[in-house]
């Protein structure tokens, strides 16, 4: 009877390690295939893209032409995909196409994972863990040495040097003038 029981805690545990996160890799590999297949065949919608201004300065001249690129990024939220870059006289315009389904892949993944650890959505919800409640009633003891204080004679250091400057005591002539603002 304790085997099953081990097996089963076995997979529920390593369903919540890597379960979650091989769904989102699933989504994000699916949503990337269907965005490199409609960028290799341009059908995308040119309303979806950005285009980015970067202006270059370069030593020498750079032949103007469009490249392909490859590679993504996320930017506020937005996922995007690299699509063309297009270089002219000092500047590269660089065309990106929006990945909707690889923001809907990284939604999934935050709502599983809120449902997971059982957040809600209210954040003022004043709740403890038994961790908590552990970490504030477990006796600790700890206690702190020190090691006692070595003195220097700091006199020894400046017994040498002395100024005529420091010891001479110079008249104030008057008080200072009352000014009025």
């Amino acid at each position: 009877m304790k085997k099953p029981v081990a097996i089963v805690l076995i997979f529920v545990f390593l369903f919540n390690v890597i379960g979650y996160y091989g769904i989102y890799v699933g989504l994000t590999h699916h949503a990337n295939k269907k965005v490199s297949l409609a960028i290799e065949t341009s059908s995308y919608n040119p309303s979806e893209t950005i285009t980015i201004k970067i202006p270059l300065t370069l030593p020498y001249p750079i032949q103007n032409g469009i490249e392909s690129l490859a590679g993504d990024f996320e930017y506020k939220g937005e996922y995007y995909k690299l699509v063309q870059q297009t270089y002219e006289k000092d500047t590269v315009y660089v065309v990106c196409l929006r990945n909707i389904d690889q923001k809907k892949a990284a939604k999934v993944l935050s709502d599983l994972v809120k449902q997971s650890t059982d957040q809600s959505s209210a954040p003022n919800q004043n709740t403890k863990s038994v961790i908590g409640f552990l970490k504030d009633y477990n006796p600790s003891i700890e206690q702190i040495n020190l090691l006692p204080r070595a003195v220097i004679g700091i006199n020894q250091f400046f017994e040498s040097t002395h100024s005529k400057i420091i010891d001479q005591k110079y008249p104030v002539p008057t008080p200072p003038p009352d000014f009025i603002c």
